[in-house]
Order: structure tokens, then C-alpha cells, then sequence
């Protein structure tokens, strides 16, 4: 197989509503590889891998440990976060994760002292902060990188971070990156510019999408003859140190949980519904610092609609990450004086139970309660959806969390996907599948140390 051929091709959101597959070569993970050499891994390494089949941080993953004799680590579950991701870590002993920032926020802030095989933490996927790397960086080898898909995971990378913004650093192994103005001219360090990325870890395009490959990979006017550079639509500028910084975007996309976030695409696909006239999403903070997509929507003549209904086939349409925190039926959507959609002037969903009835035992009164905290919304009735308020997969995992300690009982994460109201996780507890917790007590040190679960499942296999 020649290296300029695909070995992958990988789906991203599009602004149209459909995916684009992103054609990706060998040649770029022969790049991949020789960058992650950076990272350390190696024979006697464990590379964690908690990305989703179908992202491409997978692809990270993978090459990190197969491309150097570094064994790959499988979670029983892909909702790793918080407590139970702390636990998977120290159980297997991993030395090599990689993370978005929403979900290292989530891990107990003692963790980061108490996991000593974490020698390696790479963020990526979005912003990290700086009280993030404040508490994750000493001790260990912490580094952020950036990369679009379209330029094999990874473009560049920063070195070991200290307390403080990081950068997005500097260019990975065979790769040029240009800071450009309107009319691609290089721009002097602290200007900012457009982020465009050229070299051997480029993409070959979006397949079967030639003109959006053209309007997406220009003509190298830097590099050799007949290369070309991708254009990602970030705002950068170079600092002092010669470092990259991340500024925003040029255009509407976002990342939300580390995942790319067109809202153009979401309001394509809600107008696929025949009672939907016109649609408008945008993207707003949530109550918990974290950024939320909010739809609107304005009803077909003759035809009425619910927003909550609306969500709930969104569901069936759209995967998880993109699905609405709520939906908000209007008369017509607001716009400003050239036409343009007023975002300031679209209201905010009034996310509160509905209270249809009062909780009937004290234990749907302590989850109606502990609902609440964690969605941030005034009250949660019994048979409100932890999900059509709002909720999402990392507030999934502070619920249960909260719930563990409040019936001091060991409930799954799962658990509250088959039962997201406080009536049927009531149900749930009541039936037994919250096992108790057993109070530790200190016992007589035998001589011969009984093996972990871990050990055991290891002799067993």
C-alpha cells in the first residue's frame, strides 16, 4: 500500500447536515507516530483509550500504542468521567491518557495526587484552563495539543505545561503552520490570524465532496510546488516564546465536550421535521461553565409543535453531542435591522420540572432534589427526564456521584440512561440494583495477601 494512499476515512460534522468523511493517508500516520514519540510511550507503557470509536482521538490512541509496543487499555464502558474514570486509571495503572478538558474537570481534584503511574497527560479537543493545568501539571508530563481531523488528529503541540494558559504550541513532526491575514499574507508574531496547516499529516479531502475540498485545501503559496495547506477557520497568533495561542473562531463552529459542533447543521436537520417552519440554534453557557446548543423553532402553517417532542426526535436523528439542550417554540425568530438572526434577543428556556405531581416517598423527594443541583434548575418533578432539561453525559456522571453518597450505594452510570426520571431511579434503588456500600473495617494482615479483581481477572484470562 503506497503511503499517499487512504488508510481511514473519518466522519466530521458538515454545516450542510451531512457528515463529511475526512480521507486521511498512511503517510499521515507515519507523521502521527513520529510525533508521538514526543510522549514517551513505549514497551511497559499503557495507553488508556477513551475515545468513542468514530472520533477520531481513537486514531491518537491507537498509533500511540501500537506504534510503540505499548500496551492499548479497554474500558468496559465509553461514559468514562469522574469518579469511575479515577478508578479505571489507578486500577489499570495507566501511564499515557489523553483528555478534553471537560472531562479531566470531572475527575476528584485529589486524583491528580493519587494517580503516581500517570506520567503523561496530553488535553485536546478544546480549551484547557488554566486552573486545569494548575492542578495537573506538576508532578508529570502534561502538554496540549490541537489538531483538526482533516490534519491527522494532531498539528500541533506544546511542550511540558507549567501553571498558566498554555499554548497550543508549535508545529508536530512534518507539518508548516501559517498565521494568515484576508489576503494570506503572514502576519507578524502577536497579530492575530487564521491558522492554515500544510504537510505530510494533510488529508487528501472530504470524499466524493470536490467542491468542498477546493474551498477547504488551498494551494500552498509557502511550500514546495504542487502542495497544498488546510484552512482550519481558527483564530491563533504567535506569543514571544514562539508558541501558538488559540484566539476563537473565524466562523460558527465550537467545540462542546471536545466535540465539533456546527449549529448550521443542527438547524438543517430540525427543519427535516414537516412541523417546522424555520429554525435557529445557537450555542450559549450552560449553568455549570460549559457551553450548550439551544434551538428555536417557528411552527409550519396549520401545524402546532412541542418543544420537548421535538427534542426527543431529534434524538432518533442526531448523535448524542449534538442533540439540543432544549427546544423553544416561537412565533418568529428575532432578527436585527441586516437581516441577520439576533441572538441577544432569543430568549432563555425556562429549563424547571414540570411538578405534575408531588414526589409520593422520600426517596423521590432526595432525587427531585439532588436533580435539581445538578441541572442548576429551580425544582425537578418525579417524572420530569434528567436529559430534556438539559442533562448530557458528564452532568450524568455528577449526578451519580451525588446520588452514591446521598443512599451510600454503588450505582452504574448507565443506570440513569434506562431510568432518567427520579420515579423510575427510585424504582431502580428500591429494587436492589444500587448495591449498599459495605463500611471498611480493619481486618488482620494475612500472610499471604489476597489477589485484586484486577489480578484475578488477569490469572482468569
Amino acid at each position: 500500500v503506497g503511503v499517499d494512499h487512504p488508510a481511514y476515512v473519518i466522519y466530521t460534522s458538515g454545516s450542510t447536515g451531512l457528515p463529511k468523511g475526512v480521507v486521511v493517508t498512511h503517510r499521515g500516520l507515519t507523521s502521527l507516530a513520529a510525533t508521538q514519540r514526543r510522549l514517551g510511550a513505549g514497551e511497559g507503557s499503557r495507553v488508556l483509550q477513551f475515545a468513542a470509536l468514530g472520533f477520531d482521538a481513537t486514531v491518537w490512541e491507537l498509533v500511540m500504542a501500537f506504534g510503540s509496543g505499548a500496551a492499548l487499555v479497554l474500558p468496559e464502558t465509553d461514559r468514562l468521567a469522574g469518579e469511575d474514570l479515577a478508578a479505571v486509571l489507578r486500577e489499570q495503572r495507566v501511564t499515557h491518557l489523553t483528555l478534553p478538558p471537560t472531562v479531566l474537570a470531572t475527575l476528584p481534584a485529589e486524583a491528580a495526587a493519587r494517580l503516581p503511574d500517570l506520567h503523561t497527560l496530553v488535553v485536546a479537543g478544546e480549551a484547557c484552563t488554566p486552573e486545569l493545568t494548575a492542578r495537573w501539571s506538576p508532578g508529570r508530563r502534561m502538554v496540549n495539543a490541537y489538531g483538526p481531523t482533516e490534519a491527522t488528529v494532531c498539528a500541533s503541540m506544546s511542550g511540558e505545561l507549567s501553571p498558566g494558559s498554555p499554548p497550543i504550541g508549535g508545529p508536530v513532526a512534518n507539518t508548516r503552520l501559517y498565521v494568515l491575514d484576508e489576503s494570506l499574507g503572514l502576519v507578524a508574531p502577536g497579530v492575530p490570524g487564521e491558522l492554515y496547516i500544510a504537510g505530510e499529516g494533510l488529508a487528501r479531502g472530504y470524499g466524493r465532496r470536490p467542491a468542498l475540498t477546493a474551498s477547504r485545501f488551498l494551494a500552498d503559496p509557502y511550500g514546495p510546488a504542487g502542495t497544498r495547506m488546510y484552512r482550519t477557520g481558527d483564530l491563533v497568533r504567535w506569543n514571544a516564546d514562539g508558541q501558538l495561542e488559540y484566539l476563537g473562531r473565524t466562523d460558527e463552529q465550537v467545540k462542546i465536550r471536545g466535540f465539533r459542533v456546527e449549529p448550521g447543521e443542527v438547524a438543517s436537520v430540525l427543519l427535516r421535521h414537516a412541523a417546522v417552519a424555520r429554525a435557529a440554534v445557537i450555542v450559549r453557557p450552560g449553568p455549570h461553565d460549559d457551553l450548550q446548543l439551544l434551538a428555536y423553532v417557528v411552527p409550519a402553517a396549520g401545524r402546532t409543535l412541542d418543544g420537548g417532542e421535538l427534542r426527543a426526535w431529534s434524538q432518533n436523528e442526531l448523535p448524542e453531542h449534538l442533540v439540543p439542550s432544549a427546544v423553544v417554540v416561537l412565533d418568529e425568530i428575532p432578527r436585527t435591522a441586516h437581516g441577520k438572526i439576533d441572538e441577544r434577543a432569543l430568549p432563555d428556556p425556562e429549563q424547571t420540572g414540570s411538578r405534575t405531581r408531588a414526589p409520593r416517598t422520600p426517596q423521590e423527594e432526595l432525587l427531585c432534589l439532588l436533580f435539581a443541583q445538578v441541572l442548576d434548575v429551580p425544582r425537578v418533578g418525579p417524572d420530569d427526564s434528567f436529559f430534556d432539561l438539559g442533562g448530557h453525559s458528564l452532568l450524568a456522571t455528577r449526578l451519580i456521584i451525588r446520588i452514591r453518597k446521598a443512599f451510600r450505594c454503588e450505582l452504574a452510570p448507565r443506570a440513569l440512561f434506562a431510568a432518567p426520571s427520579p420515579a423510575e431511579l427510585a424504582v431502580v434503588l428500591g429494587e436492589g440494583e444500587g448495591r449498599v456500600q459495605v463500611a471498611l473495617e480493619r481486618v488482620p494482615r494475612p500472610e499471604v495477601l489476597p489477589l485484586s479483581s484486577a489480578q484475578r481477572r488477569l490469572w482468569f484470562l
